[in-house]
């Protein structure tokens, strides 16, 4: 029996509780404390080593020397089991709190406020950018699109000016689409359209508290009525996908619930394999108690999420960003870029607790994608039986998702026709680096094509017709 349902199960006077909230915070601030202390103490190190060193290079710069050092520093104790206890007696802390002040304050989402409060400072922080370029007023989108079918806060874009072949872009749920469409120079929309492709995104939208019963069976569904409606639009009866990060994950489970709807999937940057995940953002998942967390909250907020992220490596990913910044401060291409890329970044959506939880779980933990055992509405998600061409796409130095974990689904599928292309940089980089614009993207579009030789959905019912109903396999 935990504290707080021991406290529920007596009807203890508030006093006590107040003594046992005061108890939580102290150990909060105590966990909290401890790991600024392992941050702290990684820097003192990095510093010191760099000082002791003998016969550096005088070609190379100390300071990035020493950010070297301090990434394989943070990089094993950020993943080491101290840590991951740390981190889960903050956690375990925080949600008491949480519980108490639900007990002492029952008003229901009373921290909706809270939440308000911390998104406020990441929408001060954008505003404060706009001092630098006057880039406010830029669109968040940089392709035009029209809305062809939407669903609660689930919409399908379908982007003007391709034609050809149907390709269905399936974003991650834990960030927002815009990425893939973040200027004119680096749209990946752009280079598919540019590449002979008819180009639709699926938008996960902005989920609140009102959609934390959403399911990983609730996503699966939107997403086949929204291949449904590509099929119906391009008038194809397959088409192509490509699912990106946690959307690489759904992509594969549909692939392998509905393949006869789908001509080639690419899976990019995509945790499959998640025994071979051992990025830093993995081993936290794999510590966390996803369920006690849905429990009293409901979901994943985005702002937590934001902070996770940042926590992987505070110096690069706020000092040394920025001092970048301000040495290219003059170059309006690169300061533009920066201001969508950032406003990007700190527009991390709530993800739904019962998706959150299935997820962390069942595949984190569990595995379950390539062990078989995941089930989706009662039936048993089985990458063996994806027979379709598939193109693996992987980051080299990608900290979000392993490489290893992302390519392990060729193991795992039947396909006769397997690639993979691979580029230099991070998880963000396949979006945005120049490499991905001139060299990978192109080659995508290329084997999209390459692989459609695909009837209309007319010709299709005229084979199954004449062909005793049998699919069209290309």
């Amino acid at each position: 029996m935990t504290m707080i349902e021991y406290i529920k199960s007596r009807s203890l006077p508030l006093p006590f509780v107040y003594n046992r909230l005061a108890l939580e915070w102290m150990g909060m601030v105590s966990s909290m404390l401890k790991i600024s202390d392992t941050y702290s103490s990684i820097f003192y190190k990095a510093l010191m080593m760099l000082l002791q060193e003998d016969g550096v290079s005088s070609k190379e710069n100390p300071y990035m020397r020493m950010l070297n050092i301090m990434d394989a520093m943070l990089d094993e104790e950020l993943k080491s089991e101290r840590f991951a206890h740390l981190l889960t007696d903050y956690l375990d802390s925080w949600l008491s709190i949480h519980a108490m002040l639900k007990m002492i304050y029952p008003v229901k989402h009373y921290d909706i406020i809270l939440e308000d409060i911390l998104a406020e400072q990441f929408r001060s922080y954008t505003r404060m950018l706009s001092f630098i370029l006057s880039t406010h007023d830029l669109p968040i989108d940089a392709s035009g699109y029209d809305v062809v079918y939407s669903k609660g806060k689930v919409r399908l874009l379908h982007y003007r000016g391709g034609k050809g072949y149907p390709i269905l872009i399936v974003y991650a749920m834990i960030n927002r689409y815009h990425i893939m469409d973040v200027s004119k120079d680096k749209s990946v929309v752009r280079r598919l359209i540019e590449g002979g492709l008819d180009v639709y995104m699926l938008d996960w939208g902005h989920m609140g508290y009102e959609d934390e019963h959403l399911s990983l069976e609730d996503y699966i569904r939107m997403l086949d009525e929204a291949v449904d409606k590509v099929r119906e639009v391009s008038s194809k009866d397959r088409i192509s996908m490509l699912g990106y990060c946690w959307g690489g994950i759904v992509s594969l489970i549909y692939a392998s619930l509905y393949k006869q709807k789908l001509n080639s999937l690419i899976v990019m940057a995509a945790p499959v394999d998640f025994d071979k995940d051992d990025g830093i953002l993995a081993v936290w998942a794999k510590a966390i108690d996803a369920r006690r967390l849905v429990e009293e909250y409901g979901h994943m907020n985005g702002q937590a999420l934001d902070i996770a992220f940042l926590l992987r490596n505070p110096v690069r990913y706020t000092v040394m960003k920025y001092l970048n910044l301000w040495k290219r401060i003059n170059d309006r291409a690169f300061v533009e870029t920066f201001y969508a890329v950032e406003r990007w970044l700190y527009n991390t959506p709530t993800v739904p607790g019962r998706f959150y939880e299935q997820i962390i779980e069942d595949l984190y933990k569990g595995n379950m994608l390539v062990r078989g055992l995941l089930k989706v509405d009662g039936k048993r998600v089985d990458l063996k039986s994806i027979d379709i061409p598939l193109l693996t796409i992987v980051a080299e130095n990608d900290d979000l998702t392993a490489p290893a974990s992302t390519l392990a689904v060729n193991d795992h599928v039947s396909s006769k026709e397997k690639r993979v292309m691979s580029i230099p940089g991070g998880h963000v980089g396949l979006c945005i680096s120049s490499i991905a614009h001139k060299q990978l993207w192109p080659n995508v579009a290329r084997w999209v094509i390459e692989k459609a030789r695909e009837p209309s959905i007319e010709e299709a019912n005229w084979r199954r017709s004449v062909g005793g109903g049998k699919e069209n396999q290309g």
